[in-house]
């Protein structure tokens, strides 16, 4: 029952939040030309690299496991915390900033300015968990071929766990406070849709209800396992995964949610 229970949170879990999300990068490329025409090309544009990257990062963990021993789950662990860092939760937050102030209205500076904080947290953070993980261990079998995974929490020297507060530290800036941040700007933008508007694109404040639950899914999934870990609980990966697709879902929810575009070319005034 245990390593049934393994297999669905660390493979099947993850497989379908992945697939969720590729298909919304999909959709999102599909609706693109007609939508950004109210909510600006960055939206779309960053909304959808940031569901594909996103996709990848969550169907890349079996990968991550089932791939080998010591050093396989290191590198593809590496890879995937650098992309989720420097590439998913800036792309997000842009992709919020955008739809709720207008492309036109982002600085470019600002823009990159995010980018490079999140390549930046991306590279210190693989350079430390390199040393944080440690070799790895099976942790499952699916059948007899084996599953390993680092051994993070199992290091019982205060180096080691100064390491995993130091990562837990840079996580809960980037994605999780990025992710907060561009969530709380969508709630509030929402809450404060000008009436003018809110008579033409009469959907909106409900489709950015929806994506601000969807936004902030994921960090807070995030945040509670990182909380588990310091109670003693390490290892709750599902609760990602299921936060993962739980933002999927509410994503998909807005997204059929139709804009009213008969008045205006754009949803931002020039």
């Amino acid at each position: 029952m245990r390593e049934a229970w393994l297999i669905l949170a660390n493979v099947a879990l993850p497989l379908c939040a992945g697939v969720t999300f590729f298909a919304l990068a999909r959709y999102v490329m599909h609706i693109a030309p007609m939508r950004q025409l109210v909510t600006g090309e960055m939206t779309y544009k960053g909304a959808m690299w940031g569901f594909a990257f996103f996709g990848a990062y969550l169907m890349s963990r079996p990968l991550q496991i089932l791939l080998g021993p010591h050093p396989i789950p290191l590198v593809i662990n590496e890879v995937r915390e650098f992309c989720m860092m420097a590439l998913f939760g800036p792309a997000v937050f842009v992709a919020m900033m955008s739809l709720c102030f207008g492309s036109d209205r982002i600085p470019r500076k600002l823009v990159l300015g995010i980018f490079s904080l999140g390549m930046l947290l991306g590279l210190v953070f693989v350079v430390l968990n390199a040393h944080a993980m440690g070799k790895a261990e099976v942790i499952f079998r699916i059948g007899s071929y084996p599953a390993y995974d680092g051994l993070w929490f199992k290091n019982p020297d205060a180096h080691g766990k100064a390491l995993m507060a130091i990562l837990f530290v840079i996580r809960l800036i980037d994605p999780v406070g990025l992710l907060m941040l561009a969530g709380v700007i969508v709630f509030r933008h929402a809450r404060h849709y000008p009436a003018a508007k809110r008579s033409v694109y009469d959907n909106m404040p409900k489709k950015l209800y929806l994506l601000s639950a969807a936004v902030f899914a994921f960090p807070v999934s995030m945040l509670i396992t990182g909380v588990l870990v310091f109670l003693g609980h390490p290892n709750q990966w599902w609760i990602y995964y299921l936060g993962a697709l739980l933002a999927g879902f509410l994503e998909a929810a807005s997204l059929r949610l139709s804009v009213k575009k008969d008045v205006q070319v754009s949803e931002h005034p020039l």
